[in-house]
């Protein structure tokens, strides 16, 4: 058996893996020497490990013990998906807590685990750096290699409020459609957006795929936005934002206001609440008037 395994011997990530077609998966992440760490585990499931430890340093430990995090990740796990918990690691390891909880920070630390309080580690999702510049969200994640879908959580026509009708410049209790959407990238949530139409321009909307509304405002009204007047700023998820957003509560949040126009005319008043640890905004900035001696 020992012959077989060797033959088909292969590396990933610099960890060299033999796999065992009748029980899974063996792995042996070597860092020098004798110390070896060896894993039976079938898919999802760390199995059973054993750590031979005749000359393992602590380093070596934590190595061996964040390069099977590192498979695992690769093999098994989504973007939002759970690690095993710090506990479950150190009793299938045989290792110590602070072992364990060094090789989660490196991965916490490159980006590729985050915690959330309360919950537990997860596997991160995409993450998005985004100038300051008009384009829809199904647009600007396909121009960053990311699938970006939208699910409709309401959607109906109402009297605009004051705010509304200020932004829309359309008379008191004039109707607007009101749509709530979840926008996500890779099926992971970025962002929460309610935003506000005039009826008057968009006759039955509601009958219309909601999914990206700038394509359907050009291709069913002949309507294209032309600019838009924004405004960022920051504040904590309530209890509704997490529960859409699959965050815990009073997580960060990047908030964008903005009003959109075709040519002179308000089409758009739109609220986004976008998750502070998904998305990042780059602007340039350059002197205003003349430089002063």
């Amino acid at each position: 058996m020992t012959q077989n395994l060797l033959r088909v011997v292969a590396l990933r990530g610099r960890l060299p893996y033999w796999h065992h077609s009748t029980t899974g998966l063996t792995i042996w992440i070597a860092s020098g020497g004798e110390d070896a760490l060896q894993h039976d585990y079938g898919r999802g499931d760390l199995g059973t490990l054993r750590l031979d430890r005749q000359s393992a340093s602590a380093t070596t430990k934590r190595a061996q013990v964040r390069g099977i995090l590192e498979h695992l990740i690769e093999s098994d796990l989504n973007p939002g998906d759970a690690i095993p918990s710090e506990r479950a690691l150190v009793g299938r390891l045989a290792v110590s807590r602070v072992t364990v909880r060094q090789a989660i920070a490196d991965l916490v630390a490159a980006g590729v685990l985050e915690r959330v309080h309360g919950k537990g580690t997860y596997l991160t999702g995409p993450q998005v750096d985004s100038r300051l510049h008009l384009t829809s969200f199904s647009r600007e994640m396909r121009d960053r290699g990311l699938v970006p879908a939208t699910v409709v959580l309401s959607a109906n026509e109402q009297p605009a409020d004051d705010d509304v009708c200020y932004a829309l410049r359309i008379r008191p209790g004039q109707s607007v459609v009101r749509v709530e959407r979840l926008r996500t990238a890779d099926g992971t949530p970025m962002a929460y957006e309610v935003g506000h139409y005039p009826s008057v321009l968009f006759p039955g909307l509601l009958q219309r795929e909601l999914g990206s509304l700038y394509d359907v405002f050009a291709s069913e009204y002949g309507v294209v936005v032309s600019s838009g007047e924004q405004t960022v700023r920051a504040e904590s998820a309530d209890a509704h934002q997490a529960r859409i957003l699959g965050i815990a509560r009073r997580a960060p949040l990047l908030v964008q206001e903005r009003v959109t126009y075709a040519g002179e005319r308000p089409i758009e008043m739109s609220t986004s609440w976008y998750r502070a640890d998904r998305y990042r905004i780059h602007m340039a900035i350059t002197p205003r008037g003349a430089r002063e001696n």
